[in-house]
């Protein structure tokens, strides 16, 4: 063993190295280094060692990975197979009103849950935790398919959302370790891809599963897909153990951050429901806000003196002084506003002006997710082929700040096929910065922090998305009622008018062609103010991407 430790290889039960490594044989990849951080410029020589087509990822490796994006396409799924079913969940209940707690409260959980994944994965393993989440995840289902009152089916989903935090962060975390950084980039667009495919397919198979076998069976028929998961797992994982065998699980337990955690879920718990409850089901000054707010203040202090204190943060501040980490989370955070507070507008944007149907407004979606794929893989291509990550993460901002550009001085009411393909390259972004800002998370922080980062960077998507739905529609409803108060201002009948086209969009859909023609160009008002919200977001994501850190991944000598 010496000998090894004198080449280079660490122990196999050591998980911060790629997991296929084994002394005992020759490894499917070469061995990977990063250039060191003072070796700011590139020279010939240097890129002539850049990575180029080598040997591809093991065949054992695609099979391990195919069974992790099962978990990841069910999970993805379930999350926008409610949107076709609780409103039926909740009429059967008599409490609609609560009916949205179905998707917040899942919303939250995962948010909450998301970066305690990296370190608890760190101590117990990734096989572990990455178990945990899948019999977390059947649970939270069976508890929502056979729930008897609003609460506990609301609970379930609250279940169902902290497991899926799981599901998908661990793959990622995984092929981190399994694959070299070139590699990363190129499986991550398949965990995309899945991920993108289960959201566009959910809700079609909740409401055809709704209307056939009713809203519970929608949910359970769910549970043994994932059990199934879970034995593939079992079956086809096979990773070095993380931690040291002679490691009591009283010493594990007491190497948990309990303090850290509970201040982190309260930071990021108060966040996130200020971000989704805030002007819409609670007003920005009433005491529940202002309430949360406080506990968010609070929080943070008590978070940051816990992880200087405690020998193993649950989530270490050092991360906040790399400069990779940062600058990738705020791309990640600005990109993913800019897009999703333009794509949640768009389906309300084409009923008001078209006069779509809800399912052929939602069609008007198909480019921004069609660019997604393509964007995911061209993104894994071009990094595998070049080990150079920085392009597309600066192109992602970029080609987002062009859709704006497009839908802002194309989309004037009556938009055609043809133009909706304008937000083709916003979904092309959001592929390339999926894809390219975990090999820069990879690169740049240090090994025993990657799965950590890893964890927080699925947090800033999902705070990303939260902010973009709560900024938008507020952004919309006030240029709409603005708008419409200017349009209206003298006509006869002219606040009834408005207060029906500011409460029901199938009241401007069957209006007579003169109210429509007084009312359309306030919807498109509004649509363009989050439009150039969007803009702001994908500028900045702009910025911070073009000086973002670029390290070349070469080829060991």
């Amino acid at each position: 063993m010496k000998g090894d430790q004198d080449s280079g290889f660490r122990d196999v039960n050591d998980e911060a190295t790629p997991l296929l490594t084994d002394t005992s044989r020759q490894s499917d990849y070469k061995t990977i280094r990063q250039r060191p951080e003072d070796e700011s410029n590139t020279d010939p020589d240097s890129l002539e060692q850049c990575l180029s087509p080598g040997p591809q990822v093991s065949t054992s490796v695609w099979a391990t990975i195919s069974v992790l994006l099962l978990g990841v396409f069910v999970c993805n799924a379930d999350s926008t197979l409610v949107l076709a079913t609780y409103g039926v969940v909740a009429s059967d209940f008599d409490d609609l009103e609560s009916g949205s707690w179905l998707v917040s409260a899942f919303i939250l959980a995962q948010c909450v849950a998301q970066p305690l994944y990296g370190k608890l994965s760190d101590i117990y393993g990734r096989k572990a935790c990455l178990q945990v989440s899948y019999i977390m995840f059947a649970v939270g289902t069976a508890v929502v398919g056979m729930g008897q009152s609003m609460p506990q089916v609301i609970c379930g989903r609250a279940i169902q959302g902290a497991a899926a935090a799981g599901m998908t962060g661990m793959v990622s975390i995984i092929i981190t370790d399994l694959v070299p950084l070139n590699e990363v980039a190129s499986l991550r667009s398949y965990a995309n891809i899945s991920a993108t495919t289960g959201r566009s397919c959910g809700g079609v198979i909740g409401g055809a599963l709704t209307q056939a076998l009713g809203w519970r069976w929608a949910f359970l028929v769910q549970v043994p897909v994932v059990l199934l998961t879970s034995a593939l797992v079992q079956w086809r994982l096979d990773l070095p153990a993380k931690h040291d065998p002679s490691q009591t699980s009283w010493q594990k337990l007491c190497r948990i951050d309990f303090t850290g955690s509970i201040f982190l879920s309260a930071v990021i718990f108060s966040a996130c429901f200020i971000l989704d409850m805030g002007g819409q089901k609670f007003a920005w000054n009433s005491i529940v806000i202002i309430g949360m707010a406080i506990v968010f203040v609070i929080s943070c202090i008590a978070f940051t003196i816990s992880a200087k204190l405690v020998a193993e943060p649950i989530f270490p501040i050092r991360l906040w002084t790399q400069y990779a980490a940062v600058t990738n989370y705020m791309v990640i955070l600005l990109q993913t506003m800019g897009q999703f507070s333009l794509i949640s507008m768009i389906p309300l944007y084409f009923q008001a002006t078209n006069r779509s149907s809800p399912a052929a407004a939602g069609a008007y979606l198909i480019p921004s997710f069609a660019g997604n794929l393509i964007g995911g893989l061209i993104a894994g291509y071009w990094i595998k082929r070049t080990g150079w990550y920085k392009v597309p993460t600066v192109m992602g901002p970029a080609m987002c700040v062009l859709t704006m550009l497009l839908c802002y001085f194309t989309w004037h009411g009556h938009t055609t096929v043809l133009q909706d393909l304008a937000i083709l390259p916003g979904g092309f972004a959001a592929g390339l910065v999926g894809s390219s800002t975990f090999v820069g998370l990879a690169a740049g922080v240090a090994k025993e922090d990657l799965a950590i980062a890893t964890s927080a960077a699925y947090l800033f998507f999902s705070i990303g998305g939260i902010a973009a739905i709560s900024s938008s529609a507020a952004v919309y409803q006030n240029a709409l009622k603005f708008g419409l108060e200017r349009r209206l201002d003298g006509v006869e009948g002219g606040s009834q008018i408005m207060r029906r086209a500011l409460g029901d969009i199938q009241y401007i859909q069957h209006a007579s062609d003169d109210i429509r023609e007084l009312v359309l160009p306030a919807f498109v008002h509004a649509f363009h103010q989050v439009n150039l919200m969007s803009l702001g977001c994908a500028c900045v994501g702009l910025v911070i991407a073009i000086f973002s850190q670029q390290k070349s991944i070469l080829k060991s000598q």
